[in-house]
């Protein structure tokens, strides 16, 4: 983490013209639906005039907002109540078809660093029986695997050698992150078949980093497990990064009805998994079961601080690693007691079995200790090895399928 601070002449021009490009290319879309009878999921789909692909889909519950990311296109917007939870339009079913969605170009928005959320006019979606779209619409996964690459990135069967995960991709997202967004996009993967009747682990990983760390780990996870491997660039706005983990496990839930949601997060990835805590839907927050944290640094990074304070040119994600940040100070606030229950690793040397220090090598004790971190930890883990050799640990390897297997309590494993 502190290596992708140091800024060089070539990431400097990188991420300058990648969030220029950004700032020309993109908007932001942000909606609510209203009408219908409030009873079933409502299908939001925002889809491209000029090819017909669906640029954005989201599975809402009523009242619930709508944000997107969007590449600069001509789009129409569609709402539909899906009643008979099929995913695919039938006439009868209340809709409405916007042909002019409003949609916030960063090119004109007067952006002052970061953008500003709440102060976006919000489309309102106003549901009507009366309503009749011009054709079928399929929004399966099925169709839009078949028809867009929309789904693509969605429970896609992967190995290890996933050409997302590789060295070339991870620095792409971290020094520019619209590029990997064009090119790669978000990701929820798996390494077998989704199986719905499996409890799920999502796993989470940090800055300048992939799935590839959790690749011990997942060895010594049982086979009643599904595992889904969450992928982001670095660089990418936290506030983001969390909503579009979020997001991936709401359609999982609307679309697969999976029963439990474990989370494991290395590094930077324990905040974007407290972050889409923080903002989770109803039907997601009641199935998360554990959050197991590792080397997680809770109260932020001062070498983000440095960088938003003096690099010529600051990665979104900066902000909010912040101490202080206002990203961490609304997960700060967030009540974990009603679950899911929190198991913190905490790392404290430069090696493994070395002696105590105030940092792992890249994130201090003091962040990974943050009071609200401890305050709503059921259990806290000291770990005596680095940032990146926890994830490898026999210890580690051990401690989680124990916390997988109960929980309700901190765990004890004979050496360890």
């Amino acid at each position: 983490m502190i290596a992708g601070f140091v800024l060089s002449a070539c990431v400097i021009r990188d991420l300058n013209q990648d969030l220029n490009e950004l700032e020309d290319n993109y908007g932001f879309f942000k909606g609510q639906v209203s009408g219908g009878d409030g009873q079933s999921n409502t299908i939001v789909a925002l889809i491209n005039k000029e090819n017909g692909n669906v640029e954005s889909v989201r599975t809402v519950s009523h009242g619930e907002p709508v944000f997107a990311l969007l590449p600069k296109a001509e789009v129409y917007a569609v709402a539909i109540e899906d009643t008979n939870a099929d995913y695919v339009y039938q006439s009868g079913e209340p809709a409405v078809l916007i042909d002019d969605p409003h949609i916030s170009w960063f090119g004109d928005l007067e952006i002052d660093d970061r953008l500003d959320i709440p102060s976006l006019q919000v489309q309102e979606f106003r549901l009507s029986a009366e309503t009749t779209l011009p054709d079928s619409l399929d929004l399966s996964v099925e169709a839009l695997r078949e028809n867009t690459n929309r789904a693509d990135n969605f429970l896609r069967v992967v190995t290890w050698d996933e050409p997302a995960f590789s060295a070339e991709n991870i620095e792409l997202g971290m020094w520019q992150p619209q590029a990997y967004l064009r090119d790669v996009g978000f990701g929820l993967y798996v390494l077998e078949e989704f199986d719905a009747d499996k409890n799920v682990i999502v796993m989470v990983h940090g800055i300048s980093d992939s799935p590839k760390v959790f690749r011990e780990l997942v060895e010594v996870i049982p086979d009643d497990y599904q595992l889904l491997l969450f992928n982001y660039p670095s660089a990418s706005s936290l506030e983001y990064t969390s909503y579009a983990l979020s997001e991936a496990l709401d359609e999982l839930v609307q679309r697969k009805d999976v029963g439990q949601i474990d989370v494991i997060a290395h590094s930077m990835g324990g905040l974007v998994s407290k972050g889409m805590i923080y903002q989770a839907s109803p039907d997601v927050r009641e199935r998360l079961q554990l959050f197991i944290s590792i080397a997680s640094p809770f109260g932020g990074h001062a070498a983000a601080a440095a960088g938003t304070k003096w690099a010529p040119v600051v990665a979104p994600v900066w902000w909010a690693m912040t101490p202080g940040s206002e990203y961490l100070q609304a997960i700060d606030g967030l009540d974990l007691s009603a679950g899911p229950k929190h198991h913190l690793f905490y790392t404290f040397s430069h090696e493994r079995g070395g002696e105590r220090q105030e940092d792992d090598t890249v994130v201090s004790v003091e962040s990974q200790l943050a009071e609200s971190a401890q305050a709503n930890a059921l259990a806290i883990y000291p770990m005596a090895d680095s940032h990146v050799g926890v994830m490898s640990n026999d210890c580690t390897l051990k401690m989680v399928p124990a916390i997988l297997a109960d929980g309700n309590a901190a765990v004890t494993v004979p050496g360890c």
